[in-house]
């Protein structure tokens, strides 16, 4: 059966942060990883972002074996407890349900849109981005606190958006069966969601889901 993954950013309010949080008190997006994955990212850390996970193929790239340890390292820290679970079906029901100034939404056929932006990226620019991977929870102070780094990881020359946008169509041909993917609003949508955020006064959600 075919999966599919999906990345959603949401406005939300602070009251409904607090209210969640409330009722669930372990839910933390951004909190400390397992043990077991402490570390895992540690050989991605030290790469290139110039380094290639593919190789030219006749119909699609062909990922090296880099790639999917990518996607296994960046599973492995996520949260995903029962706990985590229904914290998030809470919150799915406190954002915009249309797509737009307070909505992004991104989703690939088996495949993964955060792991792809993270590769495409590199290590450095990826890391300043808020919460773990795409998972995060921010009240409307963290996310103007957040917002100067995000614009810095996603502050790219011509040249360099190019080079994004290709890595990202690679990653969503060789890791998922996603060739039509819009790279460009998968680089521009989470921040436009950030800055209508910041103006508006309201916290962000960050969440990453498999259906």
């Amino acid at each position: 059966m075919s999966v599919t993954g999906f990345w959603i950013v949401g406005v939300i309010a602070d009251a409904d942060i607090a209210r969640v949080r409330q009722t669930f008190p372990g839910y933390a997006p951004a909190g400390r990883p397992a043990a077991q994955s402490l570390g895992a990212l540690d050989w991605w850390r030290g790469r290139s972002p110039a380094e290639r996970f593919f190789e030219p193929a006749s119909h699609r790239p062909r990922p090296t074996d880099d790639a999917p340890r990518l996607q296994r390292c960046v599973d492995a820290v996520r949260p995903g407890d029962q706990g985590t679970e229904k914290a998030v079906d809470e919150l799915m029901e406190l954002i915009p349900r249309q797509v737009g100034a307070g909505l992004f939404l991104a989703a690939a056929r088996k495949g993964d849109p955060t792991a792809a932006l993270g590769y495409a990226l590199g290590p450095e620019r990826m890391s300043r981005l808020p919460g773990r991977w795409g998972d995060f929870l921010l009240r409307a102070a963290e996310v103007r606190s957040a917002l100067p780094a995000a614009e810095a990881a996603l502050h790219l020359s011509e040249k360099q958006r190019s080079t994004v946008t290709d890595r990202i169509r690679d990653w969503m041909t060789g890791m998922a069966d996603a060739p039509g993917h819009d790279a460009d609003e998968l680089v521009d949508g989470p921040l436009r969601v950030l800055r209508h955020a910041a103006r508006q006064g309201l916290g962000a959600i960050g969440l990453t889901r498999r259906y």
